[in-house]
């Protein structure tokens, strides 16, 4: 038995962000926040959404200081311009980080504060107003999943809210809007999806449909990447990088992640790292963990031959190696750098490690870890 879930409606193609005053226009909406961080300004992708928006005759308000890693006291501020300006709906343009916010405003425009008590699933009572995602990143699939992250400072936590009513409506992809991505985000957002995808095809929620779409965005992916880091200005790349995001979304939405993000997540809390820069410096050393589980490392094979990896001639425990090898060998490629390059201390391994047996998709990984086993991990990383 499994469940299997996309919320979004998805409009995917180059140019269709031209569209979406006309989609808005179609839900009804006539007041709109726009939601964005102030690269997004700077790059000309908020005024160009503006105005497909006003084109169609809706009024805009505009939110400009989304955070990485967005903590409460942002959502707050953003959901007070929400409020006072009456929207009727939202649109969200950037990264996770964009339509993460978005979307934890949007919960708090019908739903009281603070957004802390959602922590969990499905403890957002309350229907949400109409919500287009625009993604400027192929990375985190906020634009398709039913998750949104907020940073609680205090417990240095992330946060994880999911169930209904955390969706966006409608998801707008526009591969075009990742052609100014820089190399390092391109790299950090790509792995981040590829993390996504393998790590919902190892989970152990995963199902036959997860594990279709986790299998295709992992072809995608590790077959784009290194070419949209180095040659960002090539549309079926970044086509391709898009798709292979989403696939890893429709996957990871069902069959949630694994011990990665487990670790990535206090990463990311503790020490201020990227998510998707914290997924990547573990990645390879995770993988090399899970493969000890037997039934797990069967699973490798499949991975390889996604990745375009001949394996018939090995054992599962080579064709496990291989799939490893690769994904090191691309985090080189795309200049991952490791843990100690990064400002993580290694006097906070042990918190880490802890924190990362707390997060809730750590249920979902295929092998049991200890502390002992978190922070051989995070020294292998470093």
């Amino acid at each position: 038995m499994f469940t299997f879930n996309i919320s979004s409606n998805i409009y995917f193609g180059s140019g269709v962000s031209k569209d979406t005053g006309r989609i808005a226009a179609d839900l009804g909406l006539e007041k709109v926040l726009c939601i964005y961080d102030p690269g997004i300004k700077a790059a000309g992708i908020a005024d160009h959404i503006i105005s497909s928006l006003e084109a169609s005759g809706l009024t805009c308000s505009e939110y400009g200081a989304v955070i990485p890693n967005p903590d409460e006291a942002s959502i707050e501020e953003a959901a007070e311009a929400a409020r006072s300006t009456q929207v009727d709906g939202i649109v969200a343009v950037g990264g996770g980080s964009s339509i993460d916010t978005a979307k934890a405003v949007n919960i708090l425009l019908t739903n009281p504060s603070p957004i802390r008590q959602y922590e969990g699933s499905d403890l957002v009572c309350h229907n949400t107003k109409p919500l287009i995602a625009i993604p400027t990143t192929a990375g985190t699939a906020s634009e398709a999943t039913d998750f949104t992250v907020v940073t609680d400072l205090v417990r240095k936590k992330k946060m994880v809210i999911h169930g209904k009513n955390c969706s966006a409506d409608i998801a707008l992809l526009d591969p075009v809007l990742t052609k100014k991505l820089p190399p390092n985000v391109t790299a950090f957002t790509g792995m981040d999806a590829l993390t996504h995808a393998i790590e919902a095809f190892l989970s152990k929620a995963a199902s036959p449909i997860s594990d279709h779409h986790a299998l295709k965005g992992i072809s995608f992916i590790y077959q784009n990447l290194e070419q949209a880091v180095k040659n960002g200005d090539e549309v079926e790349v970044r086509s391709n990088m898009m798709l292979g995001s989403l696939f890893a979304g429709f996957a990871f939405n069902s069959a949630v992640l694994g011990l990665v993000h487990a670790i990535a997540h206090p990463l990311s809390a503790h020490c201020g790292l990227p998510h998707g820069l914290a997924n990547a410096a573990v990645l390879p050393y995770v993988l090399s963990y899970n493969a000890g589980n037997a039934s797990a490392r069967k699973k490798y094979r499949q991975i390889a031959a996604a990745m375009g990896i001949e394996t018939a001639q090995d054992s599962d425990e080579e064709a496990a190696s291989r799939v490893i090898k690769a994904v090191a060998e691309l985090c080189k490629k795309v200049k991952i750098p490791p843990l100690r390059e990064t400002g993580v201390a290694k006097e906070d391994f042990e918190t880490i490690a802890i924190d990362a047996l707390n997060e809730h998709s750590f249920q979902f990984n295929p092998r049991k870890a200890n502390v002992q086993d978190v922070m051989a991990i995070l020294k292998q990383a470093y």
